[in-house]
């Protein structure tokens, strides 16, 4: 496990990691996260085998804008659309339909997926340079999640090929799910649900 500093000037370098196929630890706007190509099947059950984590359990998917979910099938509701975009980038995750040509239905063997725009200028630059990126916390499953590279490598030592060192959020995004006809809390986290609610449909929870 390479570590390097939280610097645009190494996208380049981890984005050839990423490309091969191969997965990084870095600071997130959350948590410290395991980052990969959540285009590539094999990646994604790597992720899913060094974590020990339970297959049932989806993996939030960071994007680089709305454009670029657009592009890969994901829907934001016309009635959410121009709102949503007030919130974003932010730490909250969004659960949104998938269409029906999306790549990410038959990778995951769902119609919607958890998305964010991570309020980060070096993930965004990384996932502009490469492609979305799937980031569940950097820890085997039941453990603490890992806040630096020494934690990320006394858990995974060289199954990761890089370790960005930054300052991570420390807290885990709200989850929201704009499934139905009103947002729906699955998590409280970094932000308030009010908040999200005040934007979405001019109410607090």
């Amino acid at each position: 496990m390479k570590v390097v500093k939280k610097d645009v000037t190494n996208v380049k370098e981890i984005a050839r990691a990423l490309r091969e196929g191969k997965l990084i630890c870095a600071p997130t706007d959350t948590l410290y996260g395991i980052l990969g190509n959540a285009l590539d099947k094999k990646a994604v059950e790597e992720v899913y085998r060094i974590k020990g984590r339970d297959p049932q359990k989806p993996l939030i998917v960071l994007f680089e804008s709305v454009e670029q979910l657009t592009e890969h099938g994901v829907v934001i509701p016309e009635r959410f659309k121009d709102k949503l975009k007030k919130l974003i980038p932010a730490p909250i995750t969004f659960v949104l339909p998938l269409d029906s040509e999306s790549p990410f239905r038959a990778l995951f063997c769902r119609d919607n997926l958890a998305v964010r725009i991570p309020d980060d200028n070096f993930l965004r630059a990384l996932i502009k340079e490469t492609f979305p990126l799937f980031a569940p916390s950097a820890n085997p499953q039941g453990e603490k999640p890992a806040t630096n590279c020494k934690e990320c490598y006394r858990y995974f030592r060289d199954k990761l090929a890089y370790c960005v060192e930054g300052k991570p959020g420390n807290v885990p995004s709200t989850i929201v799910s704009l499934l139905g006809n009103t947002p729906e809390l699955i998590r409280e986290g970094a932000i308030k649900f009010s908040k999200v609610m005040e934007v979405l449909v001019g109410e607090e929870a």
